[in-house]
């Protein structure tokens, strides 16, 4: 026969099960507070430039993008580098395995990719270039490369922050 002691011991099991999950919703919500990284691929013509002129240089926007801020997410985006055949693949990777760092092993990685064809390829691609740092405490990052075509030479750059909360 059931007694008013069952009843108890049930209603407490579901107590502490509605507040285990109510305490781990709240860390899926404090843990997506900062759901996107705001990125902007960038070039600069330095063909014939000293080193001091180019600092005065205005560089010129292929594009911006909202990153997915999640584990092992990859967002990718590809832009055409203009006036030559060439392609600029951006990309941002989340990870929790790969720092070794005091702030924690979640990372974020920037890369660029200059290629002939659209495709993230690293191994095939003419150029590029990697930049990782902790997320944690993570509020600016950059990475820059180097593409040479038969006229020009050109600093290309991916530079990704965290959106302002103002």
């Amino acid at each position: 026969m059931i007694g008013p002691s069952h009843f108890s011991a049930f209603f407490e099991r579901k107590l502490l099960t509605v507040g285990f999950l109510a305490f781990l919703c709240s860390g899926v919500a404090v843990a997506q507070a900062v759901s996107s990284d705001h990125c902007e691929v960038m070039t600069l013509d330095v063909s014939g430039k000293k080193l001091n002129e180019i600092k005065e240089l205005p560089g010129k926007s292929l594009g911006k993008f909202e990153t997915v801020r999640a584990e092992e997410e990859l967002t990718t985006r590809v832009f055409r580098l203009p006036k030559t055949h060439l392609f600029v693949i951006a990309s941002v990777w989340y990870t929790d395995e790969s720092m070794a760092s005091e702030k924690g092993a979640d990372s974020i990685s920037l890369e660029l990719i200059i290629s002939r064809r659209r495709q993230r390829d690293m191994i095939n691609a003419l150029h590029f270039s990697d930049s990782e740092m902790p997320l944690n405490g993570f509020d600016v990052g950059r990475v820059t490369t180097l593409a040479k075509t038969k006229h020009k030479t050109i600093f290309v750059i991916m530079e990704c922050r965290v959106p302002s909360t103002k």
